[in-house]
């Protein structure tokens, strides 16, 4: 993966972003992190993961689990992958259902010493995980 990276970045400035989405499908949940690769101004390429998990579970504790593997990978991306801090999308927003949570989750996020984004700007968990988790 990073000799991809590396060579999908050479010679072009890059950000990277990771996010997680989850979606309840015949019972289970499905998790799907994925880390975007922007070429600044010049097209993106993203890796993921999908996680399956048996037991049904309600928003609160998805959306927790969704933060969780997300900070998983942006741990991954900076330490192992050497790539920097990774700004960590989050599947919540000031606007419904999950209102409730947003400064708990960012300040899970903060804690953790990433930057973050929330919905509408959070496209690698909102739309690019979310197309995996269906």
């Amino acid at each position: 993966m990073i000799e991809l990276i590396k060579k999908f970045t050479s010679g072009y400035e890059y950000a990277i972003f990771v996010g997680t989405d989850s979606d309840v499908k015949d019972g289970e949940v499905i998790y799907a992190t994925v880390l975007v690769v922007y070429r600044l101004g010049n097209g993106a390429t993203y890796f993921y993961t999908v996680y399956k998990d048996g037991n049904r579970k309600d928003l609160y504790t998805r959306i927790f689990k969704e933060a969780e593997m997300s900070l998983e990978m942006a741990k991954f991306v900076e330490e192992i992958l050497k790539l920097g801090k990774p700004v960590v999308h989050l599947d919540i927003g000031y606007e419904g259902l999950t209102k409730e949570l947003v400064s708990s989750v960012i300040g899970y996020v903060k804690g953790m010493g990433y930057p973050y984004q929330v919905k509408p700007n959070s496209f690698a968990a909102t739309k690019i995980a979310h197309k995996h988790t269906k």
